[in-house]
């Protein structure tokens, strides 16, 4: 644990000391609680309401226990709502230990110190005229949603603050992946706390029983958090699963849309965008080379240069992937980075050989994070990946050409420990990977075929062939193993097709992403 996190947690547990012994001291306990036997009742309730929390895509957890502890402030006062807050949000791995103990202690801080500051508002909130009478009806109410609203606002910074120490995560990413989603739900929670103190209040003991039916609303309401969970994170998981289903078609891209879109992630963070737009743009490079899908294996996994006809098939691969995912309304955002993230500055990418700033900026981040990762990975066509400074040297010089110079100083700025690839480990390649596909086996070879002949060994199916990478072009090595660029490759005369209707072919560049 940090030094820092400790600080915090200290801090946190230390107002919220002081906060609770000030409400114990200035705010009297209401009869409306009932007593020491309310006190419990409420305990009870509590902890039944923040029983099996949900964890949070960015590791906040959520429960509906804000609910009872509103109604025991409104019913008890300040001080009350804090106890019922602590002791109503043990969990069972507390009491077993299995939690540090000031990892316990900052749980129940960041309950009880909101839950003191909400009651405080309400308190004063629900005060009319000079004799200090309590309000009724709409007043009631506002004083409750006052309450409600600074309670779980503070409930959940305090919370987002630790996660994101411990984490590294910021503040607002952390929102945006877990707060802004629940903040509806859990404001409406408000109004429901308000409705459980009025039932509780029924007279002869009826409003006691007639409180506990409310279990069932805050059940439906943890069953949409956990629903709301799931569906991100198989959607997620989709998104993943369809990324290695391209890349698994061959094992020298293997991780590439993942790394594409870490890479990517990292650029849009240094830029300050928004974490909707981050979240875009991480998706959109998973799924960016997607339509490769639709491309026959003989062009896609082609060692050597693509022909002219090869190439147009090829560059129709940004299209297909936008149309693949243009049915999903979830992924409206990501399809026009999909389509357009092998179009050039200069206007002469592909498909539809857009320039400069008519090319979405996502679209723009993935074009250079791309062309790196391809560069610095080996494929079948050029074994020895370059460096990171040819890398690097590629892309600023073709800055203002194939990519935008504003964009490749900030993947060049960004930490090696982002850009350099992880070292390949052979043996969670899929299965499928390791081993020779029959299909693909010379006829000699097939027992059926040619049966008691001696099959030659076919060095050319020794492994399986991958697609060249955007950034990379096909770049190869001589016979020394020196890297050659497609400008050295290509015999003189030799021209790619341009991405304009109409325009002549233009040459092949070093850093032509061809694919």
């Amino acid at each position: 644990m940090s030094n820092y996190l400790r600080l915090q947690i200290a801090l946190q547990v230390a107002a919220a000391t002081v906060l609770v012994a000030a409400a114990i001291a200035l705010f009297p306990v209401r009869p409306e609680i009932g007593g020491a036997a309310g006190i419990v009742f409420w305990v009870c309730l509590t902890l039944v309401a923040s029983a099996l929390p949900i964890q949070l895509p960015a590791g906040s957890k959520v429960s509906v226990s804000s609910a009872p502890i509103l109604a025991a402030i409104v019913l008890g006062g300040p001080a009350v709502g804090a106890i019922v807050g602590v002791l109503g949000s043990f969990e069972v791995r507390e009491l077993r230990f299995r939690i540090p103990w000031y990892a316990t202690l900052n749980n129940h801080a960041i309950i009880a110190g909101p839950a003191v500051v909400g009651g405080a508002i309400y308190d004063a909130a629900s005060r009319i005229g000079l004799d200090g009478s309590s309000a009724s009806g709409l007043q009631s109410v506002a004083a409750i949603a006052a309450a409600g609203i600074t309670y779980n606002t503070l409930n959940n910074l305090l919370s987002a603050v630790i996660v994101s120490i411990r984490s590294g995560q910021s503040l607002s990413s952390i929102w945006s992946q877990d707060l802004r989603i629940i903040t509806t739900n859990v404001v409406a929670l408000v109004p429901l706390a308000w409705l459980m103190s009025q039932v509780f209040q029924l007279p002869g003991g009826v409003g006691w029983w007639a409180t506990l039916l409310f279990v069932l609303p805050l059940f439906t309401t943890r069953l949409a958090y956990s629903r709301y969970v799931e569906t991100r994170e198989l959607f997620e998981q989709t998104i993943g699963a369809l990324a290695n289903a391209v890349d698994a078609r061959d094992r020298y891209t293997r991780g590439h849309s993942q790394r594409v879109s870490h890479i990517s992630e990292a650029m849009c963070r240094v830029m300050g965008l928004s974490e909707p737009e981050i979240e875009n743009i991480k998706w959109a490079g998973l799924l960016h080379d997607i339509g490769k899908i639709g491309i026959r294996d003989n062009v896609l996994l082609k060692p050597g240069p693509l022909d002219r006809e090869e190439r147009i098939l090829m560059n129709q691969h940004p299209t297909i992937g936008a149309e693949i995912v243009a049915p999903a309304h979830q992924l409206n955002a990501e399809a026009p980075l999909i389509r357009y993230h092998h179009e050039w500055f200069n206007g002469s990418g592909y498909p539809e050989g857009i320039e400069a700033l008519d090319i979405p900026l996502g679209a723009r981040i993935l074009t250079v994070a791309d062309a790196y990762e391809a560069m610095t990975s080996s494929r079948p066509y050029r074994l020895t990946p370059l460096t990171h400074e040819q890398a690097v040297g590629e892309l600023e010089k073709f800055t203002g050409i194939q990519f935008d110079p504003e964009i490749v100083p900030v993947l060049v700025g960004l930490d090696r420990e982002i850009l350099d690839r992880p070292p390949d480990k052979p043996d969670e390649l899929p299965t499928m990977l390791r081993a020779d596909d029959p299909r693909d086996r010379p006829r000699a070879e097939k027992p059926d075929e040619q049966a008691g002949e001696q099959a030659a060994p076919d060095s050319d199916l020794a492994a399986i062939m991958g697609p060249p990478e955007s950034g990379g072009g096909r770049t190869g090595t001589t016979a020394s193993g020196t890297a050659i660029t497609p400008m050295e490759r290509t015999s003189p005369g030799t021209t790619a097709p341009s991405g304009r209707k109409g325009s002549p072919p233009r040459q092949s560049l070093a850093s032509d992403d061809v694919p």
